[in-house]
């Protein structure tokens, strides 16, 4: 009995001593759950009673005394009136099912409303832990933990991540991020654009070209090109800058890119990624090749100038030698029919020489000079965009550039301008020598014998002379010749001179911004008289103006002489016939009326 008695008191020692150690164990463990800011529960699913420590509460800002411990069924109480209501329905679902199945680790996150209104992250982790009685005391432990921070900082990590993904698909230039062995891992939707349009391939998103190499994604050289290049990169570690590259889409036109590829390094100092930038740069390239060609034209037009410049030069010098030998000649000899002649063909000639200088107006006309200084004017406004879009340097090259041309073709405009300036006073100073030798041999008139002209026939043959002129400037000349007979006897070569004189002067006063304009030529005849009209759709003159049209040296034109009409009149006069010009004011056009007895 003794010896009973002895174990007894041992075994009760033994089971004080276990208990001590129990209750030692568990206020560790409760005050490291209070140190660590740890909230700690325990549920047991067969009467619902939900067990939780004070630190489950205070971090939610409350007082476990609010709570109570006894009642069972308490789990709505102390946890699911806390919880979020969006994350009300997912958190429940969750935390039932591991109940019904509890398989490995429990693990939820949701929200739990604080005692100041704020909400919480919580992260909720637990095991099962069975009894081993079998009275269906089974129960969940876990813990709570406040994961506000970290949960704060993965969405605020996820709003950057969407935002910069949002930039860079809507970027016009092609972005992209490859792995060391050259397989894509990201590609923006112009670079997804740009791989279909050159590839061959339909290419409908990005997981298309996720994962495949530039040798995958383009079966030909701009394919081992791209792959080759992003070897180098990774062997190397030398990243690309701004390297233009050449591609012909799927329908064979050409493009280029212009290509920086950087190596990324990760923590230990090795190449895992590679960033790339692609810039397209086919507008740029095009534009450039259009300057090129511009310059090239322009200084074949230059040099065309040139030529045209020495031979108006020459014939010039031609001119002048021959007018004054002819004149020379003809004064020694006293003989005014053959100065007559002479004034003829330096007529002519200067009919010729007018063509020419027709020519040169023609080319100075379609001279791009003005296109050069707009271009010149745009590319210095937009040098700060042009600077971030292709560089600083191309851009102060481009601007460069221009300004030559500009300073080129300005220099060439003006030597050609300074050229018909120096022929035109030399034309004038021609025709009034013409017009005084021609009143010197007027008086000689009577010695020579006119011949038979057709009036109808010079009128064609100042029409042919002056066709290109009409038809360039898109004159509509309407000629309307009635039956009848218009043989006269004069001079042809100046009657031709008075028909031409007006109609270059009804040319010129054409307004050529109009849709339509004419010049009309009526011809008839009665038994005494031959009347000429001619009109056109131009500036026309004010009264004052038709009182002076025929006085010498009266003139509206700023090269004029006043000469023109004038000894059209005289010409006129002297084959019995008379000439009047009349308007019906500026901006209603004029009539010539030629009037010739038969």
């Amino acid at each position: 009995m003794d010896v009973i008695l002895r174990d007894k008191e041992e075994i009760d020692s033994l089971i004080h001593l276990q208990l001590d150690d129990l209750n030692e164990t568990i206020r560790k463990y409760r005050a490291l759950a209070a140190n660590s800011n740890t909230g700690a529960w325990e549920y047991f699913p067969g009467s619902g009673f939900m067990d939780c420590n004070s630190v489950y509460f205070s971090m939610l800002g409350r007082d476990i005394d609010d709570y109570s411990s006894l009642n069972e069924n308490n789990l709505c109480e102390k946890w699911l009136e806390l919880l979020h209501p969006d994350d009300y329905k997912t958190a429940e679902l969750r935390f039932r099912d591991y109940i019904a199945n509890p398989v490995g680790m429990y693990e939820s996150y949701f929200r739990m409303k604080h005692a100041n209104g704020t909400w919480l992250w919580i992260c909720s982790r637990a095991g099962f832990l069975k009894d081993n009685d079998d009275k269906n005391n089974n129960s969940l432990i876990g813990t709570h933990f406040d994961v506000t921070i970290q949960k704060q900082a993965e969405e605020d990590t996820q709003r950057e991540r969407i935002l910069l993904r949002t930039l860079i698909d809507n970027l016009p230039d092609t972005i992209y991020v490859k792995d060391a062995n050259g397989r894509k891992i990201i590609a923006n939707k112009c670079d997804v654009q740009t791989i279909s349009e050159n590839s061959g391939t339909v290419i409908n998103s990005e997981s298309d070209v996720i994962g495949k190499t530039d040798l995958e994604l383009f079966p030909n050289e701009i394919g081992l090109r791209g792959y080759q290049n992003d070897m180098e990169i990774i062997r190397t570690g030398k990243a690309i800058y701004n390297r233009e590259e050449e591609f012909f889409d799927k329908h064979g036109k050409r493009h280029w890119l212009s290509t920086t590829k950087i190596p990324v390094y990760d923590e230990d100092g090795r190449i895992d990624r590679i960033l790339g930038i692609g810039h397209n740069i086919t507008e740029r390239r095009r534009k450039d090749e259009a300057l090129h060609n511009l310059n090239k034209e322009l200084n074949i037009r230059t040099a065309e100038l040139s030529e045209q410049a020495e031979e108006l030069r020459a014939l010039n010098e031609q001119l002048i030698k021959q007018k004054e030998q002819e004149l020379e000649k003809a004064i020694a000899q006293g003989k005014f029919e053959i100065a007559s002649e002479v004034l003829h063909d330096i007529g002519n000639a200067l009919v010729g020489f007018g063509s020419y200088l027709t020519r040169i107006n023609r080319v100075t006309e379609a001279s791009s000079l003005e296109s050069v200084k707009n271009l010149n004017l745009f590319l210095k406004s937009q040098q700060s965009l042009i600077s971030n879009a292709i560089g600083k340097d191309k851009a102060n090259a481009l601007v460069v550039i221009s300004e030559g041309i500009l300073k080129t073709q300005t220099s060439n405009q003006k030597e050609v301008s300074a050229s018909v300036s120096e022929l035109l006073n030399i034309v004038s100073h021609i025709q009034e020598i013409l017009n005084i030798q021609r009143q010197f041999v007027r008086g000689h008139e009577g010695m020579h014998e006119r011949k038979p002209v057709n009036i109808a026939q010079i009128i064609e043959d100042c029409r042919s002379m002056l066709f290109a002129s009409i038809d360039k400037k898109g004159v509509k000349l309407n000629i309307n010749i009635k039956p009848g007979k218009y043989v006269i006897k004069g001079d042809h070569t100046k009657l031709m001179q008075v028909i031409l004189n007006i109609l270059k002067n009804s040319l010129e006063a054409l307004d050529f911004e109009l849709e339509e304009k004419n010049i009309a030529i009526l011809l008839e005849s009665t038994d005494k008289f031959i009347d000429l009209k001619i009109t056109d759709n131009g500036h026309g003159f004010d009264k004052e103006t038709s009182i002076n049209l025929f006085e010498r040296g009266f003139t509206t034109k700023k090269s004029g002489t006043g000469l023109g009409l004038y000894n059209c009149k005289s010409i006129i006069e002297s084959h019995s016939g008379s000439l009047e010009i009349s308007s019906d004011g500026p901006g209603k056009g004029a009539a010539t009326f030629i009037k010739f007895v038969l």
